[in-house]
């Protein structure tokens, strides 16, 4: 034990004599500022890994808000595409509706044609070839009015056309107006990542100076620190004014397209077209000696009535001779049995 403690003071004493006094002082204090170093080292690192950390939230917050946007942009092309197919198919149907309809201009040319009909002779028309003139007229007539559709139908395919379109073309807008927010959201989940591999880096850089207690590598490491905060700055401030401005104008087209199908909603019009059809559909069957027939509702209640009435009927018969008893008194019949 003495002998070890004899070994150590001699292993002291030739350090300070190598090193000398003031040199045991110096490293004393160079002891000192690698500690000092190390420290701020850790400390950068530390940093570094909380701004690592926030970049990779606000990364995933924005790459959330990205694919949130994009289906509700893809919900209202759908809705738009469902504007134009309701559009064009209302379209088509006036325009074959046109072209089956005869028209004032073939209607005259075809009555001017028959004016002209003349026998070989040249001579005058007959009594009877007159009157079969008229009767051939007059039928092209009432069959042109019969086969031409009403003023007021046409009207109202041209109203529902007109209504469509101003549908789609809002709901274009509307759907046009999710671009800025969804390119907003792309820049800030982008410009995000681009932050999160400054602060990798950084940590990286503070790691070697760490090792080798390199006051110039940490000084490196704290540039990477700095580019990180900036470009987070940068993004959040840039990309803030674009999901405002797009929110709003996303809003507005809404509100647009909310209130054209509030004011002009094809429910109000289209009630109000299907019943002036039965009205018409009704009274022609009046005027030919026919009956009407009842609303589904007001039909559906005789014919579930009657099937009861026909079970017991039916059972009435079974329990006398076994002949089919009449229906009429199948209800009476059965109330005596009962009796």
């Amino acid at each position: 034990m003495p002998g070890a403690t004899e070994l150590l003071e001699h292993m002291e004493h030739a350090g300070h004599a190598g090193h000398g006094g003031h040199g045991g002082h110096g490293g004393d204090h160079g002891g000192k500022g690698g500690a000092n170093t190390g420290r701020m080292i850790g400390i950068t690192m530390a940093c570094l890994g909380v701004m690592l950390a926030f970049c990779a939230a606000m990364v995933g917050s924005a790459r959330t808000e990205l694919i949130g946007t994009m289906v509700e942009q893809s919900n209202t092309l759908n809705e738009y595409q469902a504007e134009e197919m309701k559009y064009r198919s209302t379209l088509s149907q006036l325009q074959m509706l046109h072209a089956l309809t005869p028209s004032q201009h073939e209607i005259n040319a075809f009555e001017d044609q028959l004016k002209g009909v003349h026998k070989n002779s040249g001579a005058a028309d007959s009594e009877d070839t007159a009157e079969l003139k008229a009767a051939i007229a007059l039928s092209t007539k009432e069959l042109a009015a019969i086969i031409t559709p009403d003023p007021e139908d046409e009207l109202h395919f041209i109203e529902l056309i007109h209504t469509y379109k101003e549908e789609s073309t809002l709901s274009h807008e509307w759907a046009e107006s999710y671009d800025e927010l969804v390119e907003a959201h792309f820049k800030a989940a982008e410009h995000y990542e681009w932050a999160q591999l400054a602060s990798e880096i950084g940590i990286v850089i503070a790691s070697i100076a760490l090792l080798l207690a390199s006051r110039l590598v940490w000084g490196a490491s704290l540039i990477c620190g700095i580019l990180c905060v900036g470009v987070i700055a940068w993004t959040y401030v840039d990309t803030r004014g674009h999901i405002h401005h797009g929110e709003q104008a996303i809003s507005k087209e809404k509100k647009e397209y909310e209130e054209l199908k509030k004011e002009k909603g094809s429910g109000a019009s289209d009630g109000k077209f299907l019943a002036e059809v039965e009205a018409s559909a009704r009274a022609a069957i009046a005027a030919h000696g026919g009956v009407a027939p009842a609303s589904h509702g007001a039909a559906g209640a005789p014919a579930s009535s009657a099937k009861p009435a026909a079970a017991t009927g039916s059972a009435g018969a079974t329990d006398g001779s076994g002949h089919a008893a009449p229906p009429s008194p199948a209800p009476t019949h059965g109330g005596a049995e009962h009796h």
